[in-house]
């Protein structure tokens, strides 16, 4: 297993484990005990849309798609998170003049995670499946299935910070149609901060760690929501996916810059 992960494992795990016994000490005094929201419980979440679209001397068209929902029980927290790339160029032939429309970008996943909560919602125990299509990624198939521990050990609003780990089993495939399927360990640390009235900044990191000596991966997200007028947002994102052992000539690192509108409910 890479020093690196190691590393992450150490500090996510201390975190998580020892934190739980002062965090009364550092919780500011005004915050508020959750209280019982109903059988229903609530849903939030946002919808968020870029695209974009060039003529001329140059033709392409990329569309981003991006979902993400929360219901809220009183001994349950349910997450959902649903993503898509599409983009297309047309790309003129150098000896005919014709143009032909090549996929450049094709990329679609589904997440899903359950929290039970076992202490007045700070504490609890999870289960997650997700599963990613990236056609022109180092692997063109990734998913998982995770139960494991989570602790939130801020809470102020809706303002969070929580850390969870767990064992699962991972699959993933490669362009060539090489397979790799085993057990890993998962780490994953989530901050939602309201900066300003109408400015909030979310940080997640999402670490699988193959236990059997396979491609391991380091997922960041990164973003800056600001607020445009009343349920509409502007929504600044950068993401870095690692992957530790790519087949070919695929790049380790894949990143990501966009800017989407954003509507929240």
């Amino acid at each position: 297993m890479p020093s690196f992960y190691k590393g992450i494992s150490a500090v996510l795990m201390l975190c998580l484990y020892g934190v739980q016994a002062s965090e009364t000490e550092h919780l500011p005094s005004s915050e508020e005990p959750l209280q019982p929201i109903g059988f229903f419980g609530t849903v939030t979440g946002d919808v968020e849309l870029g695209f974009l679209l060039t003529s001329g001397n140059t033709d392409s068209f990329a569309i981003r798609a991006n979902s993400e929902l929360v219901h809220e029980l009183e001994y349950f927290r349910n997450r959902y998170h649903l993503q898509s790339l599409l983009q297309k160029n047309n790309v003129t032939n150098a000896s005919t003049g014709d143009k032909n429309q090549v996929t450049t970008a094709s990329r679609y996943g589904l997440t899903g995670q359950s929290n039970y909560k076992i202490v007045t919602g700070r504490q609890t125990v999870f289960g997650r499946g997700a599963y990613l299509h990236d056609k022109f990624g180092a692997f063109t198939e990734q998913a998982s299935l995770v139960v494991g521990y989570g602790n939130r050990i801020y809470e102020k609003q809706s303002d969070y910070f929580d850390l969870e780990t767990g064992p699962g089993f991972g699959h993933q495939e490669a362009a060539s149609g090489n397979t790799n399927t085993g057990l890993i360990w998962y780490l994953a640390a989530n901050l939602d901060y309201q900066l300003y009235d109408t400015t909030k900044f979310r940080q997640t990191l999402e670490s699988t760690m193959s236990l059997n000596g396979e491609n391991s991966t380091l997922l960041s997200r990164s973003s800056l929501t600001a607020q445009l007028a009343g349920s509409l947002s502007m929504r600044f994102n950068f993401v870095v996916k690692f992957n530790s052992d790519p087949e070919g000539n695929r790049k380790r690192t894949d990143t990501e810059t966009s800017a989407s509108l954003v509507y929240t409910f």
